[in-house]
């Protein structure tokens, strides 16, 4: 597909615009969210039924990995290490 340096313009203002509505609806997203969570809390809830969702709001626990203090202790991890390619498009 071979296209002008107008057209290529015209497709980054337009990638803009769509950047730009994401990130309205997922400040929007986030603020109803925060209204759910409060509602959850007020109510002491952890679980909630409507209609049409199941609402949880229960804690979680994640277990990683201290990178930095297993280097200190064991020395280099590059045997150990995966390393990935890929493309990244970025638009400024």
């Amino acid at each position: 597909m071979c296209m002008t340096k107008s057209e290529l313009e015209a497709k980054v203002e337009e990638v803009r615009k769509y950047k730009a509505m994401a990130e309205e609806a997922s400040n929007i997203q986030k603020a109803l969210e925060q209204e759910i969570i409060s509602y959850m809390n007020e109510n002491n809830l952890t679980e909630e039924f409507t209609d049409s969702a199941k609402i949880t709001y229960k804690p979680q626990t994640r277990a990683t990995l201290d990178k930095k203090r297993l280097e200190e202790d064991l020395g280099s991890l590059e045997e150990y290490t995966k390393t990935t390619t890929y493309n990244v498009l970025r638009i400024k």
